[in-house]
């Protein structure tokens, strides 16, 4: 239901945005650091006070400080500099940032105006007719002159583009950019922007507009700067369709987001219930390893007793026989066989062999040693 009444609003929009069409020429800048104007005003007449208006439209989707007026001197790289998302700022001092609280989308045209007077020491920024604002200015600051003006990108110094990071590329178009040599009145302002984009209100300021938007389309253009036709009532037709569309995509955008929602969750449930099942398993198989543990720690007891038990019937067992020299006979060689005169010939062979170790301590590298002997060898072969 809601991606058809997104439907329905778009098909509306586009059956309510008719009106009369009146083509203008705008300046339609480029998105690289080789697109904008560069020329040197004489700024003698505003020194004490001035008022830059202008129709501008942000085109770019992405990025901040994007530069459509910046006025720099030798002694003042920003002098004055403007860009389309709501960032003013004069005399190289305090900046006005006005960023969030008009959140400037690409497409529809804006009124902006900054107005000033040394006098009041002041410069108030318009939107579309109202003051969001205002930047303080040292008093008795007046405006340098003999700087250089570009539009539609920013100066790292007097007459030098910026170049950093790809510049500040302005990328969007300007209409009906007059300076005049007056601070406007808010209802000056106010009434610029309510006889709208097609109007010749600035006009009526008659003398007081010095650098004027007929002078400054006639200026050398550098790079992709455009002088283009342009139909109002058609580009808000554009704005319309392209907001409609902006707003559809976002209510898809939700919908999926619910659906995914829903399948992550449904995925939740069922990890969750693979987890429970092998929580038991895993409880199964622990009780069933404790227990064969447990049996096989009390085998492991018996045995140690049982090892126990033999060990000292062993020991008793060799402590209660008494050893005599003929248990040499229940040795495999004679046990069971005949005592030859050849067997009683090798024994002696074998003590006589122990003679010559008399007064050494039978140790057991000793026995060792005799084992090594050849004598004896031969005595289970006899």
């Amino acid at each position: 239901m809601k991606i058809l009444s997104c439907v329905f609003i778009f098909i509306a929009t586009l059956s309510t945005c008719l009106s009369t069409s009146k083509v203008r020429r705008v300046l339609k800048f480029g998105d690289t650091i080789e697109d904008y104007i560069m020329f040197s005003p004489d700024m003698e007449q505003f020194t004490e006070q001035f008022s830059i208006c202008s129709w501008v439209r942000k085109v770019r989707p992405a990025g901040n400080y994007l530069y459509w007026f910046h006025y720099a001197t030798e002694s003042s790289v920003s002098e004055i500099r403007m860009t389309d998302h709501g960032h003013s700022k004069m005399f190289n001092g305090p900046s006005l940032n006005k960023v969030d609280q008009l959140a400037i989308t690409p497409c529809p045209w804006f009124h902006y105006c900054m107005s000033w007077s040394a006098s009041s020491a002041s410069a108030d920024v318009y939107f579309n007719g109202t003051k969001v604002g205002s930047i303080t200015t040292p008093p008795g600051r007046e405006l340098a002159t003999g700087g250089s003006l570009v539009l539609g990108q920013r100066q790292s110094e007097a007459g030098d583009i910026y170049t950093v990071n790809g510049g500040r590329p302005f990328g969007g178009e300007l209409y009906k950019l007059n300076i005049f040599s007056k601070k406007l009145t808010a209802g000056e302002v106010s009434e610029m922007h309510r006889a709208g984009i097609s109007s010749d209100v600035e006009r009526k300021q008659g003398q007081y507009r010095q650098l004027k938007w007929e002078n400054i389309i006639q200026q050398p253009r550098n790079g992709n700067v455009q002088l283009v036709n342009t139909d109002f009532a058609e580009d808000d037709r554009a704005c319309a369709v392209k907001a409609s569309l902006a707003y559809i995509e976002k209510q898809l955008a939700n919908a999926r987001q619910e659906l995914n929602m829903m399948n992550a969750g449904k995925l939740l449930d069922q990890t969750q219930s693979e987890l429970r099942e092998a929580k038991i398993e895993l409880e199964a198989t622990r009780a069933d390893l404790g227990q064969r543990l447990s049996q096989a720690q009390s085998e492991l007891e018996l045995t140690r007793i049982e090892l126990e038990e033999t060990e000292l019937e062993l020991e008793a067992c060799f402590e209660e026989k008494s050893w005599s020299p003929w248990d040499i006979l229940n040795h495999q060689c004679f046990f069971n066989s005949v005592l030859s005169e050849e067997k009683i010939a090798s024994l002696n062979k074998v003590w006589e062999r122990l003679e010559s170790f008399k007064g050494v301590t039978v140790t057991k590298d000793l026995i060792a040693f005799l084992k090594d002997d050849d004598t004896g060898k031969d005595l289970c072969e006899v």
